[in-house]
């Protein structure tokens, strides 16, 4: 490649020399670059390369031989060809962050001083730390900053109106935003406020912290959505990351559809036994062998789903627009005791049997709650199905175990309220001994795996109220039949989607904190359950003679 195409040539020329260096051969890019720098020799040309060619900043320009390898050669062209719009899920260990965040930033600042960039965490630490990385390159390179003296600082503590990584990192430019060139912030411990970013870059926005609960998840995929609204209109967004859990927020950002995957595993094909992409055979064995497999599955592989410790896929899970038009209904009750900030929830689950054994998920609690609560929500459960059309009878169902001062109060309540009718079963599992909450979670394994187990149907915001089969359902007489979102208020009053959390439980089980609802859900299993008795009414007319 002859000197004379850069810079003198046609914007067209530059163009075309600019595709053919993402087009080039692993073994030929060095070869190239010697051509068109002259080894260094000509800073124009280095200059053009380190605006153009991320891969030439970031191991040439920056001098991370430790990146000089063709696999990552491959990623940062395939990122560089389309950098934004993707979510880019990597193994751990692959550099993405390398190639996303610090060469993308950096070759984004020199390509235009005047961007503003938000690099977005899970915490504002884990931000800081990328934004450390910026700033030092651009402190210490000496070659960038006579590369670039009309961008970069030579003494950026003393001349740069903002230099720090609390405060942000100010460049050379001719335009005085609010923002800083490039900022560091948390989503979810640190969101600023008044602030709208050209570029946003997402970067561990999860963290083995963030799937610890449901609750957790919850948080950062709420945190995540209300950062949308730091960008600017039409402004840009990358993200990069690795999976930790099936239903992490990262599962939800795809589920959006706002953002395409660009998953790279630890190997060529996604499995334990395929060939490593980056690592030695030796050093892929050594981790195989000391890692949990949900470690592997996850931080590695990027598919929870190839973890077998996972109890439950929730893709098992259905889902009704309608119920059976007959029922046998359960309301199972896991309490707890207190309504402390840390303690655990009370769950009480209302649970419909069909006529064929599937089990339906038609109301419930999963909060903290007082005592009189749980009387006050239990005793409201049971009189809003005793007379619920369809609905051949109610059980209900009281853990044990710890349940003597509750089930005193509420035989107390039913005799000052005159609650006639309302039994109250105190439900044991095993029958000879306390047992596991994971022993009677896993009874929900057979009715999940075989599609036996339903959450009702829930349309989404562009979708209309009903569905074809509900319009036609309710035409039909049949409205209290239809399937409604299961949403509560809890102790804070702030609300929540029963199905949700049930669904977030069984896709974290048994890797989740909180269990209260799931288990008490299997509590059914501790019931004798049987399908409701139907009765042909016509037998019961009289006969004429």
């Amino acid at each position: 490649m002859p000197r004379t195409c850069v810079p003198d040539s046609k914007p067209h020329s530059l163009d075309g020399l600019r595709q053919t260096l993402q087009s080039l051969a692993f073994s030929d890019v060095l070869g190239a670059w010697d051509a068109l720098d002259e080894k260094g020799h000509n800073l124009e040309a280095a200059r053009w390369l380190c605006q153009n060619d991320r891969y030439y900043l970031l191991v040439r320009a920056c001098g991370r031989v430790d990146c000089w390898h063709h696999w990552i050669y491959a990623r940062c062209r395939e990122v560089e060809a389309a950098p934004d719009g993707y979510l880019d899920l990597w193994a751990r260990e692959h550099y993405k962050s390398s190639v996303v965040t610090f060469a993308g930033i950096l070759q984004e600042i020199l390509r235009d001083p005047e961007i503003t960039v938000g690099i977005f965490s899970h915490t504002k630490p884990i931000a800081k730390a990328f934004l450390a990385q910026l700033k030092r390159e651009m402190e210490t390179n000496h070659h960038l900053q006579a590369l670039f003296p009309d961008i970069l600082w030579t003494n950026p503590q003393a001349e740069a109106s903002s230099w720090s990584l609390d405060g942000g990192l100010i460049v050379k430019r001719s335009s005085n935003p609010k923002e800083c060139t490039v900022e560091a912030h948390g989503l979810v411990d640190g969101q600023p406020t008044s602030r709208h970013f050209k570029l946003m870059v997402y970067d561990d926005v999860v963290t083995m912290e963030s799937v610890s609960t449901p609750e957790q998840i919850h948080k950062c995929t709420a945190a995540w959505s209300m950062s949308d609204n730091l960008g600017t209109a039409g402004g840009r967004r990358q993200m990069c990351g690795t999976r930790y859990h099936y239903g992490d927020t990262y599962s939800s950002i795809l589920a959006t559809g706002s953002v395409k995957a660009r998953i790279y595993p630890a190997t060529h094909d996604g499995t334990v036994e395929g060939r490593p992409v980056l690592f030695s055979e030796a050093e892929w064995r050594r981790r195989v062998k000391t890692q949990l497999e949900e470690t592997i599955a996850t931080q590695m592989l990027q598919n929870p789903l190839a973890g077998s410790q996972r109890w439950f896929d929730p893709n098992d899970l259905q889902v009704y627009e309608w119920r059976p038009e007959t029922l046998m209904v359960y309301i199972t009750i896991d309490p707890a005791r207190s309504k402390k900030k840390d303690s655990a929830r009370t769950a009480m689950a209302v649970i419909g049997v069909g006529f064929d054994g599937n089990k339906f998920l038609l109301d419930g609690y999963d909060h903290r709650m007082d005592l009189l609560e749980r009387w006050t929500h239990l005793r409201g459960l049971w009189q809003k199905w005793r007379v619920a059309p369809g609905v051949v009878g109610v059980k209900v169902g009281y853990e044990k175990y710890g349940a003597q001062a509750d089930m005193d109060y509420f035989l107390e309540r039913r005799r000052v309220e005159n609650v006639s009718g309302l039994e109250i079963e105190e439900l044991e599992w095993p029958s000879d001994g306390p047992g596991s909450k994971d022993d009677r979670v896993s009874r929900l394994v057979p009715d999940i795996r075989s599609h036996a187990f339903w959450l009702p149907y829930e349309p989404a915001d562009e979708d209309p109220d009903f569905t074809e089969s509900q319009q036609r359902m309710i035409a039909s007489g049949y409205d209290y039949r239809i399937a409604k979102p299961i949403i509560q208020r809890d102790e804070n009053g702030q609300l929540y989607n029963l199905s949700e959390r049930f669904r977030m439980q069984v896709a974290y089980y048994p890797f989740t904190g909180l269990k209260d609802l799931i288990d008490a859900v299997s509590r059914i299993y501790d019931m004798d359950v049987r399908p409701p008795e139907f009765i042909d009414s016509t037998v019961l007319e009289p006969e004429y003679t």
